[in-house]
């Protein structure tokens, strides 16, 4: 299907308001919103903060889970040119006094209540140390502005919503995503309509127009359960989906049965996640029930390394087709996919494919000095899909960016003759063993072979003698538990085959608790928790 090159991401929910005003555009719970339905709520919306006085480059915070509320609130926030900045539902109440006057938001849109935790009664707590802040809530709640009761109301602001609109250039950011938590201090990321845009139009036709089949319809639908609080949530799913006119299945939260029934219930035909939320659809026992494979074309996997295994896992019981990509939140959610057909080899080395059209990557050293093909060194990315940089850090911006707008990625890699990108490590996950450089992932995709383990985290702890040595935290698979002959067993395969420097010196096995596992908001492994967790502070 053709879509529009338009300049505002806005731009496209009115554009499909108008060519296809009766398509459901969202789907969540037994509720339907069509194009037509969602622009003019959105217009109202944009509307109501502008009577609230908002401006453009104006901050909205949102403490929301994946609803329609929050779609709704980021599209009218840009169509004011204010800055939405998702936080994650799972924020405590040291985060929001860390992070929101950092933002210095106007207005900040939350749920009263999700899970256990009553969301509204936190903020009004901490309300008088953020200052004069308006507050809007999704549903019943003795706090704020009802956010219910804001879409009832008229607002005589046609002209001036009008004119806002017109005054937008497409450099203006439109989005900040906090990101960075599970490496060091979160930063803030400044994404504009341009980035975002760019990037949806990116994926939609290079991805996943190019790999569907014939056989389905012009329509996609899009699985929409990632927190809106990453770019994998807000950025690859909700705007490559209003980008593209896809159907939006919403879900408050990733949850592998609610995923699975999905797929099932509405015949979609792509999923994407990280390779951890793979290993536990595997790891169901009544995942076959689902039949995953009947209905899905292809899956992206993305995020981390993924093993030859769990390739292998997944293309014999979830999906034969099967995509591996790599992005980050400053250099482009999307930068390199694989192509289906590439060898599980290849991408289980650490390959994760060619740049997209439009985006350059280049290997450095440390003295940012360019390297030849084939040398390891720093993945920095530039194009239109790069971030311009951080919201109020100048000193990150310094650290995160090279003078001429490359970005920084912290990671490690190669690229081969092809042009090809290859994943080695992480800069800021390097383990220092006395002269030592170890990269945790060569000791985890190790001890991920073991029939008993499911997740592996290679951590360093602090030594007197060597500075850093490897403690080793290993989580089992669903029904089975690590005990002391297994971790005698897993010291042995890293004995046999790893240096002697890179052996852990410790291996602990993590209980699994389905509900409160160490992972982050996107399913990879919480290194920052595990630390804090299990390992004592060096004296």
């Amino acid at each position: 299907m053709q879509i529009p090159n338009l300049r505002h991401l806005w731009d496209y929910p009115e554009y499909w308001a108008e060519k296809d005003p009766d398509l459901p555009i969202i789907r969540f719970k037994k509720n339907t919103i069509t194009n037509k339905e969602f622009n003019e709520a959105s217009d109202k919306l944009a509307k109501a903060f502008l009577s609230m006085g908002l401006k453009k480059g104006d901050t909205i915070v949102t403490m929301l889970p994946t609803i329609p509320e929050y779609i709704l609130t980021f599209i009218a926030a840009s169509k004011i040119g204010a800055v939405t900045i998702p936080m994650d539902i799972n924020y405590k109440k040291a985060d929001l006094i860390r992070l929101i006057p950092h933002s210095n938001p106007k207005v900040i849109v939350s749920i009263n209540k999700f899970g256990k935790t009553r969301i509204s009664d936190m903020l009004k707590e901490l309300s008088s140390e953020f200052g004069d802040i308006k507050y809007v809530i999704v549903g019943k709640s003795n706090f704020g502005i009802s956010f219910e009761e804001i879409l009832e109301k008229n607002y005589d602001l046609d002209k001036e919503l009008i004119n806002i609109k017109k005054s937008q250039d497409e450099d203006e950011d439109i989005l900040i995503i906090w990101t960075g938590g599970t490496t060091g201090i979160p930063k803030a990321v400044l994404l504009s309509h341009k980035n975002i845009v760019s990037m949806a139009q990116l994926e939609y036709q290079k991805i996943l127009e190019a790999h569907m089949t014939f056989e389905l319809k012009d329509r996609m639908k899009f699985l929409v359960n990632l927190p809106v609080s990453h770019v994998g949530g807000t950025q690859e799913l909700i705007c490559t989906s209003l980008i593209g006119n896809c159907e939006m299945i919403i879900q408050a939260q990733w949850s592998p049965f609610d995923s699975l029934s999905a797929i099932k219930k509405y015949n979609i035909s792509w999923i994407g996640g990280v390779p951890t939320m793979f290993k536990i659809y595997l790891s169901l026992p009544n995942l076959d029930s689902y039949e995953p494979k009947k209905y899905l074309k292809f899956v992206v996997v993305a995020g981390e390394k993924v093993s030859l295994d769990l390739l292998e896992d997944i293309k014999e019981r979830i999906c034969e087709n099967i995509i591996d990509g790599y992005g980050a939140t400053e250099a482009g959610a999307g930068v390199a996919f694989t192509d289906i057909g590439d060898s599980f080899e290849k991408i289980a080395d650490g390959y994760v494919g060619k740049p997209l059209p439009g985006i350059e990557i280049i290997i450095v050293d440390e003295n940012e000095k360019k390297l030849p093909q084939g040398e390891v060194g720093e993945v920095l990315v530039y194009g239109a899909i790069t971030s311009k940089g951080y919201y109020k850090m100048p000193e990150e911006n310094k650290v995160g960016f090279t003078s001429d707008g490359y970005c920084k990625t912290g990671d490690l890699g190669y690229l081969d003759k092809e042009g090809g990108l290859y994943i080695t490590g992480r800069i800021k996950h390097i383990i220092r063993v006395g002269s030592y450089t170890v990269l945790p992932g060569e000791i985890e995709e190790l001890v991920l072979k073991h029939p008993k383990v499911a997740i592996a985290a290679a951590l360093g702890a602090p030594d007197e003698i060597y500075g850093e040595v490897i403690w080793l935290v290993v989580i089992p698979e669903f029904g089975q538990e690590i005990e002391e002959a297994d971790k005698n067993e897993l010291l042995k395969i890293c004995e046999k085959n790893l240096a002697k420097f890179k052996v852990p010196k410790n291996i602990i096995a993590y209980p699994l608790d389905p509900d409160n596992l160490p992972i982050t908001r996107i399913g990879k492994v919480d290194r920052v928790r595990l630390k804090k967790e299990l390992i004592p502070p060096s004296n």
